[in-house]
């Protein structure tokens, strides 16, 4: 039995996923090692010559989250290697679902759940550095100066800070994982991995 199409698009997904979480885990917790935090205000300014909101805002969010990290290394370095290794088991499990190895299903359902509640954990135990770096994002925007603009570029800054967090704990670091879950336990999928393991047995048995 081949595998289902919705089972590869899912690992896919999760793939890319475990891949984007492993490098921003390294890269954080690097940057919070070195102490070699960037200037927001700096960016801004650089920022400027855009002329688009959206272009000039997004390397502000991300520089004002890694200063604001940088306040709390306590806190925020040993979640940035948590998160870089627990997402090192999405882009291992993912990969052995891929391969159609036998008990890859078990392993990536046990890397999604872990996965999925750390993010949760996460996003709770950093709520005060995120608020805090939307707030130094905000006052950075206040030199954006973009004629399209539907409001004060402050309070725009906040509402999209706010935003892009959400967004991507529910799209992202829950929303795929559910997928993938999803993927894991329909009925073809069980059916694949019995027909896998089978096979493998068989395998092991031959002279």
């Amino acid at each position: 039995m081949t595998r289902p199409f919705y089972l590869v698009a899912a690992m896919v997904l999760l793939w890319i996923l475990g891949v984007e979480s492993v490098l921003a885990g390294v890269s954080t917790a690097a940057t919070l090692r070195d102490g070699a935090l960037p200037d927001v205000d700096a960016i801004a300014r650089s920022g400027t010559t855009a002329g688009d909101f959206r272009d000039a805002i997004v390397p502000i969010l991300v520089a004002a989250r890694v200063a604001a990290l940088g306040a709390v290394p306590h806190l925020a370095f040993p979640l940035a290697v948590a998160k870089a290794l627990l997402a090192g088991s999405l882009v291992l499990s993912a990969t052995l679902v891929l391969a159609g190895r036998p008990n890859a299903r078990t392993f990536a359902l046990q890397a999604i759940g872990a996965n999925a509640v750390f993010a949760v954990i996460e996003y709770l135990l950093l709520r005060h550095a995120r608020g805090a770096w939307i707030d130094m994002a905000a006052r950075a925007a206040a030199v954006i100066q973009d004629v399209n603009l539907p409001g004060d570029p402050v309070e725009l800054t906040r509402v999209w800070g706010f935003w892009i967090e959400r967004l991507r704990l529910v799209l992202m670091e829950l929303g795929i994982p559910f997928l993938a879950a999803l993927a894991l336990t329909r009925p073809r999928t069980k059916v694949y991995f019995a027909e896998a393991a089978a096979a493998a047995e068989g395998a092991e048995e031959e002279p």
